[in-house]
C-alpha cells in the first residue's frame, strides 16, 4: 500500500519520505502558487462514498457506496457496490 498520493497535475504515489520530497519538488516546478493535496491512507481501510440530495438544508435522498478494492483506488477506477455489503447498520447510521 502506498503511503501518500499527491493529487492534481503532478499526481504521484510516494512509498517513502525520499520519494515524497522528490515529488513535492516536482510539484513546485508545476506551480508554486497552487497547493498540493496529500492523502495519507490507512492500511486495511474500507473506502465508502456518500451521495446526497438536499433541499432547504435537509438531506432528502442519500446513497452509500462501498468500494470493492482497498482504500486508495481512484474513484474513477474503482468498483463500487450499492448497497454496501460489509458495513454495519451502526456505520451506515453514522454516515447518514
Amino acid at each position: 500500500r502506498q503511503s501518500y498520493v499527491l493529487s492534481g497535475a503532478a499526481m504521484n504515489v510516494a512509498w517513502n519520505d525520499e520519494q515524497l520530497k522528490a515529488f513535492l519538488n516536482e510539484a513546485a516546478t508545476v506551480s508554486k502558487e497552487h497547493p498540493v493535496v496529500i492523502s495519507d491512507f490507512i492500511e486495511g481501510a474500507t473506502e465508502i462514498e456518500f451521495d446526497g440530495v438536499g433541499k432547504d438544508g435537509e438531506i432528502i435522498a442519500a446513497a452509500i457506496h462501498e468500494h470493492i478494492e482497498q482504500a486508495g483506488v481512484h474513484s474513477g477506477d474503482a468498483t463500487l457496490v450499492l448497497p454496501p455489503q460489509s458495513l454495519s447498520e451502526y456505520t451506515k447510521y453514522r454516515i447518514r
